[in-house]
């Protein structure tokens, strides 16, 4: 029996028994190829509190280096400045990253590149770039999900199909769903 990694919350879950995540009821990506597996549920959508967490805090190197800047050197005057500016930054990105997903038109696309990104290092191992296309009013699209380090992503090929989500008013905030970080 086949397993799969819940890209929200990072659970293993056998394969062939659930379609949602049985520990925080995200969808899983069960597709295989050229079937991109289930649509996104209609706008809004909701996201699972651990994935969102890590999103905005524990998994935003941004966010974690605003905090420390700010928090324990508080009593500087630099330090705190830097802090806010780079926690102004992670919560930007943050968003960048969950809105596609919370309110974006889900699109059908495909994966044209996964590569690894060997200029970030971190514990000795490189993330994962996926890049995918998609087309939205008569033109392509292009989008990346980035700092993979999940290797199961390599399942995925360029050229299988996926869900891709976007904001209509700014069609290069797109993220595939469900997420694969």
């Amino acid at each position: 029996m086949a397993v799969v990694k819940c890209s929200w919350c990072e659970t293993v879950v056998p394969e062939s028994s659930f379609i949602n995540c049985p520990n925080c009821g995200g969808n899983l990506s069960l597709s295989n190829g050229a079937d991109p597996g289930p649509p996104p549920p209609p706008t809004p959508r909701f996201l699972p509190k651990q994935f969102v967490k890590r999103i905005k805090y524990s998994g935003n190197v941004y966010t974690i280096l605003g905090m420390i800047f700010t928090i324990p050197l508080f009593w500087t005057i630099i330090f705190p400045i830097i802090g806010i500016i780079l926690w102004k930054k992670g919560a930007r990105t943050a968003n960048e990253e969950l809105n596609p997903l919370m309110n974006g038109i889900a699109t059908e696309g495909t994966i044209t590149n996964i590569r690894q990104n060997l200029s970030i290092q971190i514990n000795g191992r490189s993330p994962y770039v996926v890049e995918f296309v998609f087309d939205f009013q008569g033109r392509k699209v292009t989008g990346d999900v980035g700092n993979i380090f999940d290797s199961s992503v390599l399942i995925k090929k360029p050229g299988d199909k996926v869900w891709v989500v976007f904001l209509y008013d700014k069609p290069e905030q797109s993220s595939i769903w469900p997420p694969m970080k």
